[in-house]
């Protein structure tokens, strides 16, 4: 029963690091995305792109040393899986933002902004269990 606390403690703490970094990245990502759709007129997927480019950079470093605090010397391989995950997540969320904008009609801003959760979600789940995941399963 302790045992199962302890990780139950644990996994809430990391996941709300992990939200923590995340609103910064959305933050950053989102400030990109609208300041290139809305001013810079560039068209939304690229402005999508770019944004989530952004995001990823600022991700891995507050990821690994932060919330997964990973200072075991892996960076390449982190590096790698990260990339990898990130292109499954963001994968994921491009169809998802594609789907909303041209199929159902929802306007590109709150189709960038709803199809973040998407991301967001698989992100964690790829980089808790793949990219990051220690020895102990935690």
């Amino acid at each position: 029963m302790n045992q199962t606390l302890k990780i139950d403690k644990e996994i809430i703490r990391q996941f709300t690091k992990f939200v923590v970094v995340g609103c910064i990245n959305t933050g950053v990502s989102l400030a990109i995305i609208y300041i290139l759709q809305n001013i810079f007129e560039v068209k939304y997927t690229t402005a999508n792109f770019i944004g989530y480019i952004a995001g990823l950079i600022n991700s891995f470093f507050w990821n690994k040393l932060w919330v997964f605090r990973k200072k075991d010397g892996r960076f390449i391989k982190e590096a790698l899986l990260f990339t990898f995950t990130f292109g499954i997540c963001y994968t994921l969320q491009y169809i998802c933002l594609l789907v909303m904008v041209e199929k159902i009609g929802i306007s590109q801003n709150w189709a960038q902004l709803l199809s973040m959760g998407i991301y967001t979600i698989f992100n964690y789940i790829l980089n808790r269990y793949i990219t990051f995941k220690n020895k102990n399963g935690l």
